[in-house]
């Protein structure tokens, strides 16, 4: 592949798998690029192409496109964020031009990785890698069985499909899940238990890969730091 690079970068791809033409700028923000005017700065200097292409301001990017980006040096930030209930997930401004890896909806709460690595977005985002989230999960009814058979064989509902999940337990009489995720869509817990009849009362996630929400208060932030990023890193098939 082509690769725009300025000295010592190296291009990195990402492989767009969106099912509506979707505009450049908008799907690396949401890769964990950067922001939506950071990126624009990168298309004006030729750090992005797609399909070997350069890319222009206004670029829009289908499935099966191919896109490579280049940048500047710059530090790369990783941190831990505990997400409080009814906060929507989005940038931090004590975190300049890092992005939470993945997002919890407005009524969910818990670990988030904020990055601006996007290898780390890529090994966490995309469920060919199978890696790990996992999360506590309060409901109204109780649970039964059947419901830990189903979601391991996975959901099928008129909202799409859901993959199986790769683990789960009940506790505390039958109203409380633990349930470790590899796949990831929006509100799949949500949408898999509303599918079996149960309604969420509470969702947390507690776990990104070995990296747990423990000791992290409500709204607070930790940088990690070099020993756990090696271990992120690793953790994500990545050789630094």
């Amino acid at each position: 592949m082509k690769k725009t690079t300025t000295e010592n970068n190296e291009a990195h791809t990402i492989k767009v798998t969106s099912k509506i033409p979707i505009r450049i700028n908008i799907f690396l923000r949401d890769a964990g690029i950067g922001s939506r005017r950071k990126i624009d700065e990168y298309i004006q200097n030729k750090f992005v192409t797609i399909n070997n292409k350069v890319a222009v301001l206004g670029s829009k990017v289908k499935t099966g496109d191919i896109v490579s980006v280049s940048s500047p040096d710059k530090e790369l930030i990783y941190a831990l964020y505990n997400k409080p209930r009814g906060e929507v997930t989005g940038e931090n401004k004590i975190l300049k031009d890092a992005l939470p890896v993945g997002r919890l909806d407005k009524e969910s709460e818990g670990l988030l990785l904020y990055t601006n690595d996007f290898r780390v977005v890529d090994a966490l985002l995309n469920p060919k890698y199978g890696r790990e989230k996992e999360y506590e999960v309060t409901i109204r009814e109780k649970a039964t069985p059947r419901v830990v058979t189903l979601l391991k064989k996975g959901i099928y509902t008129q909202e799409g499909t859901f993959a199986p999940v790769k683990s789960v337990s009940i506790y505390k009489e039958g109203y409380s899940l633990r349930i470790i995720l590899t796949e990831g869509k929006k509100h799949e817990i949500r949408r898999m238990l509303n599918a079996l009849n149960l309604t969420v009362m509470r969702l947390i996630r507690v776990r990104i890969l070995s990296f747990t929400v423990r000791g992290l208060g409500n709204g607070e932030m930790h940088k990690l730091n070099e020993k756990q990023i090696e271990t992120l890193l690793k953790e994500c098939g990545i050789k630094n």
